[in-house]
């Protein structure tokens, strides 16, 4: 067992894999998910945490005997027993080829489509209709899978299904309505077995699945982005010492040497702008954390 601090923020999915996996392990986590334990955005900035997680990156573990980790898979895969990373070699890397599938073939695709429905990220059309393709063949290739297997690796719940389970929580909370989810009767049965093992309903509580699907929220989405600050109308220092600094230019004699060609040059070249003026401010809390 392992025994410690799980520093996350609320609803965090990525911290739900290790939550479930120490259900099963009997690992005890400590949760430190909002104040005055934990405030993420400012917590993880300070200096006592970065010095333990160099990357202010949450989830984030703390043994009680000062091991620290970071990566929601691999802190799950810390927490976790025998059972759940595979008893034989070949489970074991049948539990890695699920955890790696969940991660490169399902957050993508998921990640674009759901994040203009939570106000997350801006809505592109073309964007969302690829990634609903995408989904749908993640979703073909589980349900093929699942035609005659009750779980992803053995005959018990491993780290590959609370995984997978986890990468489409918002899919199934957010997008895929009864229509759109009809055709994969295999995948769903092993959806709905699993987020109704006590050990995931421990974690997740009741998952409301979806009847209907989300659309982009383009209020909620306004709502979301960082208000621009207003400019402070206290310091007038700056103007006061921009009027000394005209009347010592009055003051001084003009030169006597007229700018030569190369000098008319520069003073003609345009200011160079800020390269990254346009780009908007860093989202804090994303799925990416």
């Amino acid at each position: 067992m392992a025994d410690g601090i799980l520093y996350t923020y609320p609803e965090n999915w990525r911290a739900f894999k290790a939550l479930i996996a120490a259900q099963y392990s009997g690992s005890r986590l400590r949760l430190h998910s909002g104040p005055p334990n934990f405030t993420f955005g400012q917590s993880n900035r300070s200096a006592a945490f970065l010095h333990k997680f160099p990357l202010g990156k949450v989830p984030a573990f703390e043994g009680d005997d000062g091991f620290c980790i970071f990566e929601s898979n691999a802190i799950a895969h810390y927490v976790a027993n025998e059972a759940l990373r595979g008893v034989s070699k070949e489970e074991a890397a049948l539990v890695l080829q699920w955890v790696s599938f969940a991660d490169s073939d399902i957050i993508p695709p998921a990640s674009t489509w759901v994040f203009p429905t939570l106000g997350i990220m801006q809505y592109n059309k073309q964007a969302t209709e690829h990634a609903k393709d995408e989904v749908k063949k993640v979703l073909g290739v589980l349900n093929e899978y699942l035609k005659t297997r009750t779980f992803l690796v053995g005959e018990r719940v491993t780290l590959a299904d609370i995984t997978v389970v986890c990468s489409l929580l918002w899919l199934y909370k957010q997008v895929l309505d009864p229509s759109f989810r009809q055709p994969y009767t295999n995948m769903n049965r092993w959806f709905i077995t699993c987020i109704n093992q006590p050990q995931f309903k421990a974690v997740l509580g009741e998952v409301k699945i979806c009847d209907k699907m989300a659309q982009f929220d383009a209020k909620k989405f306004a709502e979301m982005q960082p208000k621009k600050e207003k400019a402070s109308k206290e310091p007038k220092e700056p103007k006061q010492q921009e009027k000394k600094e005209k009347k010592e230019e009055k003051k001084k004699p003009a030169p006597e040497e007229e700018p030569d060609a190369c000098d008319e040059v520069l003073s003609s070249e345009p200011k160079a702008k800020d390269p990254f003026a346009h780009l908007p401010k860093r989202f804090e809390g994303s799925w990416f954390a």
